[in-house]
Order: structure tokens, then C-alpha cells, then sequence
């Protein structure tokens, strides 16, 4: 057991100062500013060594593969009993044999209708959801919330590992935060930061984040942008076009500042939308990353 943590902590420290260390310069302007590669060894050993204690033959895997996991997701603290998939919609949404259907939360995936290289992953998150779910599996939290439409809000959890942090992981979504459903919001960012660093999946196409001024339609983004303007403490508006509005005060916004943010865009007001064609509401401050 010992041994196994020792390479598990080799492992992961070096990767992690390799992954920065070999980043390409257009990659390095996204890095968030309070990434250095003493605190995020230091931050995933720690957290990862109390996985290791329970999971030693996951982790010698993971080193083995040559994977470097960041923060490990903790395991559900609430579980359904087993439940029988009866088909995958897509890479975050599953329909269950009694006709409910889970969305699942922490991340988002492509949708299939869009096109492009975005189409392309949508099917691939699909498709590795078909391969790594079993039949049966279940649902966390639980009792599930359920959404205005009526779905199921949690995630899938097989045994040893969460779906989304396999997609995550693989690069075929992206780590986004709903509240109250949040739990493994810091994990898959962490697990995100990993597969983007090594060029992993989505991340090898250098098509994200996309900048704010190219944006031209609503539904799910990954922007970046500079803030040109300030309406408030809890709204500001990036690169003169999208008006982000954020869930909390924060009054160590200035302008000038470069921000990465993340979530659902919508037209902005009809009294707005001359000005600032663009509204995203963001859900978590953890959606919206001040990069360099």
C-alpha cells in the first residue's frame, strides 16, 4: 500500500509540472491565475492520498495507464437502488425503463444537433457512455431533485467511478456548476484541468474557449473575453457584446480584467439587446475563471 501512494504521488507531481511545463504558449494564456505548480502538486497529492488508502488497485491503474487523475470525485454519500437504463440520449442524459429520464449534472456535453467538430464530440460522449454504462446502475443523489422539465437531476455512479468523470476525463465534456446539485463541481474542474493541460479529447482542437466577440448564437458556451465595461457590482459586460451577470456581488471586478466563463447564453432583453446582443447568467462563480 505503501508503495502504491509513493508512485501515485510521483506520478501525479510529475505529470502535473510536465503538463505545465510542455503547455504550449497559446495554452498558457488560459492557465487560471491561481494555478502554479507548487499548490496544485501539493493540492492533488493530498487529496488523492485518501483514495489511494481505499482504492489502491484503482490508483495503481491510473499510474500504470498513465493517466494523471487530479481531485479524485468523493463517493455518494446517497445512492438509488439499482436502476435499468433503458437507453442513452445523449452524454449527460440517460431515460430509465420506467420513462423518467436523469440529466446529469457537474458537466455538459455537446448537443447533436449542433455541427461541426461540435457534433463530432457530441456523438463520441455518446458513444463512450453506451460503452462504460452497465444495464443497471444508480442514481446519486438520492432522493433526485428533478428540473423544470421534469427530469432527474444527479449522476450515474458505477462502483469506483462517476460518468462524469470519465467524459471529463476523456475530454468529451465539460465541468459546469448548477447548485444546489455542485458536489463534484471541484473535482471534474480539477479532472477538466488535467485533460486540458495534456491536449486531451475536445481540448487537442484548440477551439476552446471560443471568444466572446465571435459569438453569434445562444445555448451552452465556453467563452473568453475582457471586461470593457462595469454596470454593477453583479454585472459586467465582455469585449462590448455579452452581458454576464453574476450570481453574487463581487467588487474585485475592474476592467481590463480577462475572464474564461462557462454556461447557458440566451438574447439579452429587447431593451438591452442594441447595446449588448448577449445575456449568460451565470449559475456558480465557479463558472467564470480570471485568466491571463
Amino acid at each position: 500500500m505503501r508503495r502504491v501512494q509513493q508512485k501515485a504521488k510521483i506520478f501525479l507531481s510529475t505529470s502535473v509540472r510536465n503538463a505545465i511545463l510542455s503547455t504550449p504558449a497559446s495554452r498558457k494564456s488560459l492557465i487560471p491565475v491561481d494555478v502554479s505548480i507548487g499548490s496544485i502538486s501539493a493540492s492533488v497529492v493530498e487529496q488523492f492520498r485518501n483514495r489511494v488508502l481505499t482504492r489502491a488497485a484503482a490508483v495503481a491503474a491510473f499510474v500504470l495507464s498513465g493517466v494523471a487523475f487530479a481531485t479524485p470525485c468523493p463517493a455518494p454519500q446517497t445512492l438509488s437502488p439499482p436502476l435499468t437504463i433503458d437507453r442513452v440520449i445523449d452524454g449527460d442524459t440517460v431515460k430509465l425503463d420506467d420513462d423518467s429520464r436523469v440529466r446529469l449534472t457537474g458537466f455538459n456535453t455537446f448537443e447533436l444537433k449542433d455541427s461541426g467538430w461540435k457534433r463530432d464530440y457530441a456523438l463520441k460522449a455518446k458513444r463512450r457512455a453506451i460503452e462504460v454504462l452497465p444495464q443497471s446502475i444508480q442514481v446519486t443523489p438520492w432522493p433526485a431533485p428533478k428540473d423544470r422539465y421534469g427530469r432527474l437531476l444527479g449522476n450515474l455512479w458505477m462502483g469506483e467511478a462517476y460518468l462524469g468523470e470519465i467524459l471529463v476525463a476523456e475530454g468529451l465534456a465539460l465541468t459546469v456548476s448548477v447548485p444546489p446539485e455542485n458536489r463534484l463541481v471541484t473535482c471534474l474542474l480539477s479532472t477538466e484541468w488535467s485533460a486540458r493541460m495534456s491536449g486531451i479529447g475536445v481540448w487537442s482542437l484548440d477551439q476552446l474557449p471560443q471568444a466572446v466577440k465571435t459569438l453569434s448564437s445562444g445555448g451552452f458556451q465556453h467563452r473568453v473575453g475582457v471586461v470593457t465595461q462595469i454596470l454593477d457590482q453583479t454585472t459586467v459586460i465582455l469585449d462590448g457584446k455579452l452581458r454576464v451577470v453574476f450570481p453574487e456581488v463581487d467588487s474585485s471586478v475592474r476592467t481590463g480584467t480577462r475572464y474564461e466563463v462557462r454556461g447557458w447564453v440566451s438574447r439579452s432583453p429587447k431593451s438591452l439587446r442594441s447595446d449588448w446582443p448577449w445575456t449568460l447568467r451565470l449559475k456558480d462563480l465557479s463558472n467564470r475563471v480570471r485568466v491571463f
